[in-house]
C-alpha cells in the first residue's frame, strides 16, 4: 500500500478535465493518472471490508453467496460525471464497490441489519438510510440494497473518508441487471445509464415487475397500474417481436474462448472482454495479492489504449476462482441463461 494520495482538489481538477471535450490528449492523459491513483487508494478498503463481509456471510449461513470486489471502470466514471456535472470526482460513492448476491430479499436484509448493527472491530460509518431499490425500484427496473460506507482505520488516516458502495441483491435482482449489461454491450448502448432504444427499455422494465412480483416486492410506478397477466402478455409479445432470447443466446462466450492461467494463489483478475470479433473473447490476467500495485498499472495502461474502442471492457475485480468470476459478472461471458431461464419460469406460471 504505497500510494500517494492525491489532494481532493487535484482529484476535483482531474474529474473536470475528463469530461472536458475540448481538453488536449496530454491533459486528459494527466487526469486519467489523477484519476487512476484516486481509484487506486480505494482498493485497500474494499480488501478489508471484503474479508469481513465474507465471514458475516459465512457465520450467517446463506446457501451459495456471491461475493465480489471490483474498482469502476474509466469509462463508467467519466460516464457518471457527464451525467452528473455537479458532482466531483473526490465524492464519488461507488469507485470501490463490494457486491454480494443472495437468494432471498430477507437474505438481503437480513444481512444489511447485521452489517449496520454490529459493534466492535467494525467501525466505518454507514450512511443511512441506504439506497433501497428494492422498495423503491428504479425507474428503469434495476433492483437492489446499496449501502454506502465512509471508511475508517486508525492503522490508514489517510484512507479515512473514502467512500465503499456494498450493493446487495438476490439472484433475481442479479440476473436482471447482469442481463441488461450483456444487451447493452450487444446493441452498443448503455442501457444502465439510460440509452439505447425504447423497446428494449420497456422489455426490461416489463422482466423486473414481473420479477418484483414474484419476489413479492413492490414493481415499478410506470407499470404499477396492470395487472401481472398483462405484464407477462406484453413481455412476451415484445420478446417475440424483439427475439430477444436468441439475441442474447447466440453470445455465449464459450470456454475455448477464455483465456487464463489461474491459481489458487491468485487474488485479482484483470478482465478484458473483446466483442469485436464474430466469436467474442474474454482474456483474464491473474494477480496474486503483492502484485496488486502491478495489476492497477496495468488497469490504467489498457484502459488508456482502449479509451477508443467501444467492443473492448476492462475491469479490475477480485471474486475468487473462474467458477465465482462468471457467476459474480455473468455480462462479462455474456452470459444470461439465469435470465431467460428466470423469466420463462415465471411467465409460464402465470399462463397456467
Amino acid at each position: 500500500m504505497a500510494h500517494d494520495v492525491p489532494s481532493r482538489e487535484k482529484v476535483k481538477k482531474a474529474g473536470k478535465v475528463l469530461i472536458n471535450t475540448d481538453a488536449t490528449p496530454e491533459e486528459f492523459e494527466q487526469a486519467m493518472a489523477v484519476m487512476s491513483q484516486w481509484r487506486s487508494l480505494h482498493s485497500y478498503p474494499i480488501n478489508t471490508f471484503q474479508a469481513m463481509l465474507r465471514s458475516k456471510v459465512k457465520r450467517l449461513g446463506f446457501k451459495s453467496p456471491i461475493v465480489a470486489q471490483r474498482l469502476k471502470r474509466a469509462p463508467s466514471i467519466v460516464r457518471k460525471l457527464t451525467r452528473f456535472p455537479t458532482m466531483s470526482l473526490s465524492r464519488m460513492q461507488d469507485i470501490g464497490g463490494i457486491r454480494i448476491v443472495l437468494p432471498t430479499v430477507s437474505d438481503v436484509y437480513r444481512l444489511h441489519n447485521d452489517i449496520v448493527k454490529s459493534k466492535g472491530r467494525f467501525e466505518h460509518e454507514a450512511l443511512l438510510p441506504p439506497y433501497d431499490y428494492i422498495q423503491l425500484p428504479k425507474t428503469d427496473g434495476y433492483r437492489s440494497l446499496h449501502q454506502v460506507f465512509k471508511y475508517k482505520n486508525p492503522n490508514m488516516p489517510k484512507l479515512d473518508g473514502l467512500f465503499i458502495e456494498l450493493q446487495i441483491r438476490t439472484k433475481l435482482q442479479h440476473s436482471w441487471a447482469t442481463a441488461v449489461e450483456t444487451l447493452g454491450l450487444v446493441e452498443k448502448s448503455s442501457f444502465k445509464t439510460g440509452e439505447g432504444a425504447e423497446e428494449f427499455k420497456h422489455f426490461f422494465k416489463l422482466a423486473s415487475a414481473l420479477f418484483a412480483h414474484h419476489e413479492k416486492q413492490p414493481i415499478i410506478e410506470e407499470l404499477a397500474n396492470k395487472s401481472i397477466d398483462e405484464l407477462a402478455d406484453e413481455l412476451i409479445t415484445l420478446e417475440q417481436e424483439l427475439q430477444i432470447y436468441a439475441k442474447l443466446k447466440g453470445l455465449l462466450v464459450t470456454a475455448k474462448h477464455i483465456e487464463t492461467s489461474s491459481s489458487k494463489s491468485d487474488e485479482y483478475h484483470l478482465m478484458e472482454l473483446d466483442t469485436s470479433k464474430d466469436s467474442p473473447a474474454v482474456s483474464l490476467i491473474p494477480f496474486t495479492k503483492s502484485q496488486l500495485d502491478v495489476a492497477e498499472s496495468l488497469y490504467k495502461m489498457r484502459e488508456i489504449a482502449t479509451q477508443h474502442t467501444p467492443n473492448i471492457e476492462v475491469v479490475l475485480i477480485a471474486a475468487g476462482n473462474l467458477k465465482d468470476i462468471k457467476k459474480a459478472y455473468p455480462n462479462y461471458f455474456l452470459d444470461t441463461q439465469d435470465f431467460i431461464k428466470n423469466l420463462k419460469n415465471i411467465c409460464h406460471k402465470l399462463s397456467k
